[in-house]
């Protein structure tokens, strides 16, 4: 079986979407040939991506000033567009539904290749954002053609498949295929503790909150900061680490000093390396993802791996299978009631301990479990789609 994915943006650049993408492909390479197409990212050269075992094409793309991910452009692309042709791919795998996304859209339909999508996020409220309604809607109209095209679409949850049905127009079948995370529990925790205090000058008592994704508001991240504000009035001493980078890294980096929290907000930067990740989870007391738009939320699960328990927002799609008290907490949409519901666990370590317990035995999993499943989902899609068009 040879297997395409295609994505909007790939390595160098991390998210949550690149490292799924990365965790199928590694593991399907050992027994698949596995290709990910993608747009260039403008600061890799070919070395980069000489240790990936599977193989990545890019297209042609622009980087323009401000932007975290490159736009690419690959139906302007002969050459990529060949390189699909000369695949010859048994199955095509969308995790974006723009331009990387519509030229899956074509190569499936020109050559009779099967294809399955994967729904990542509710992207009309950032569609909005940056093209507004009138613009935005035809757009996302536009991206819709991509599921609508797929044998069948993949979401994290029965919630997300629902509303994509209700309020985006999806037609095709949808199944529910969650994530899961590469991390695993840290064997030595008092010296994953210590590391991190060092690195970050953190005392051992410190109350440690965290927050890890790419720094563009899409994750609400001056909401948490404006929270933390009002948290400051009744609990002074607290650490907040913002992990990542993004176009609103300055902002938020002003927004924190503006706020009177520049004693309290540490902001690491992007880390990359996992081992490092894993350790500062582990120092973490609370993980904080308000996020309305993520439909799952994979830093929760790599969290729950080191017994970390996360506060989300009550209603919110990444809240589905989260229980208030028993494997993560849940809060009104609301600064006030979020920096409350901090404040209250300020207080009570036990229960954020009896919770990050419960956080790791109903949420940790491994991918090895899981991308197992995936190939015989693939060998399924791939037989039911011949099997209609004979």
């Amino acid at each position: 079986m040879h297997i395409g994915y295609f994505i909007d943006g790939y390595y160098p650049v991390i998210d949550g979407v690149v490292k799924i993408v990365d965790a199928y492909a590694t593991r399907l390479a050992r027994k698949c040939k596995v290709t990910v197409f993608t747009p260039r990212v403008r600061d890799a050269g070919p070395d980069y991506y000489k240790s990936f075992p599977y193989e990545i094409v890019h297209c042609k793309s622009i980087m323009r000033e401000g932007d975290d991910y490159p736009q690419g452009f690959p139906i302007a692309d002969p050459a990529f567009r060949a390189s699909i042709r000369d695949a010859n791919l048994d199955i095509i795998h969308v995790h974006s539904a723009f331009l990387t996304g519509q030229c899956a859209k074509a190569s499936s339909r020109k050559w009779d290749i099967p294809m399955v999508g994967t729904i990542h996020s509710d992207f009309r409220p950032d569609v909005r954002q940056y093209l507004g309604r009138i613009i935005g809607e035809p757009v996302i109209k536009y991206m819709m053609s991509v599921y609508n095209a797929c044998d069948e679409c993949w979401t994290v949850n029965n919630v997300v498949g629902r509303m994509f049905c209700r309020e985006y127009g999806l037609k095709r079948p949808f199944r529910v295929m969650p994530y899961s995370t590469e991390h695993f529990p840290i064997d030595d925790v008092t010296a994953a503790r210590q590391e991190v205090n060092a690195a970050y000058g953190l005392s051992d008592s410190d109350f440690v909150l965290a927050h890890v994704g790419r720094q563009d508001l899409q994750k609400r991240e001056d909401f948490i900061l404006r929270s933390l504000a009002i948290l400051k009035r009744k609990v002074p001493d607290f650490k907040m680490l913002f992990v990542g980078s993004g176009n609103k890294h300055e902002y938020l980096k002003k927004l924190t000093e503006k706020l009177g929290l520049g004693d309290n907000v540490i902001f690491c930067g992007m880390i990359s390396n996992q081992l490092q990740m894993m350790k500062i989870y582990c120092r973490t007391d609370l993980l904080l993802f308000p996020s309305e738009s993520d439909t799952y939320g994979l830093v929760k699960i790599e969290a729950a791996c080191q017994k970390t328990p996360t506060l989300l927002c009550e209603d919110a799609m990444a809240a589905d299978g989260i229980t208030d008290k028993v494997n993560g907490f849940t809060s009104l949409n609301d600064e006030q009631a979020y920096a409350d519901s901090i404040a209250k666990l300020f207080k009570d370590r036990k229960l954020l301990a009896k919770v990050g317990e419960g956080a790791f035995r109903d949420l940790y999993s491994t991918w090895d479990e899981l991308v197992e499943d995936v190939y015989e989902k693939y060998l399924k899609v791939i037989e039911n789609h011949n099997f209609v068009k004979r």
